[in-house]
């Protein structure tokens, strides 16, 4: 018995198996992993795991969201009310912020109308690499507990 022997069938067991005739300490160590091998995992019953929420969980946190929503809009309201305006105020300061963001949108299409003819073309290959990057990626297989 060498040690490079018994360190290459080790590595290899396949390609070195005339090893095993030469060497009584591999043939045990085969043996007991052999046997070893032979033991069947547990099966897992797939049923017994809880559920996921988007598999159908009966459990519904709801009550929480909608508590933390009434929250939310107490507190909004309460900040208007120390503030000394009123939520219909407060609403129409935040549309014309928005009309600002409407003004910015319009510029920004009317300059993508000035564009070179090339820029759409540029922009079309590059949404298609984008998008088939994205199929090829959902189109692998999940690795999860069935996988």
């Amino acid at each position: 018995m060498t040690d490079d022997a018994c360190q290459q069938y080790l590595e290899d067991p396949d390609a070195n198996a005339a090893h095993l005739q030469t060497c009584a300490n591999c043939r045990v160590v085969a043996a007991v992993l052999g046997a070893k091998a032979r033991i069947e995992p547990p099966s897992i019953d797939v049923n017994a795991l809880p559920l996921a929420p988007w598999e159908g969980s009966s459990h519904r946190a709801w009550p929480l969201v909608l508590g933390t929503v009434v929250v939310v809009i107490g507190i909004a309201l309460a900040l208007c009310d120390a503030a000394g305006m009123s939520p219909l105020h407060v609403a129409e300061g935040s549309l014309a912020s928005m009309e600002a963001f409407r003004t910015l949108a319009k510029a920004g299409a009317s300059w993508l109308r000035a564009a070179p003819v090339g820029m759409p073309v540029v922009f079309g290959v590059f949404f298609l690499v984008v998008n088939a990057l994205l199929v090829v990626l959902l189109r692998r297989a999940p690795r999860g507990i069935d996988a």
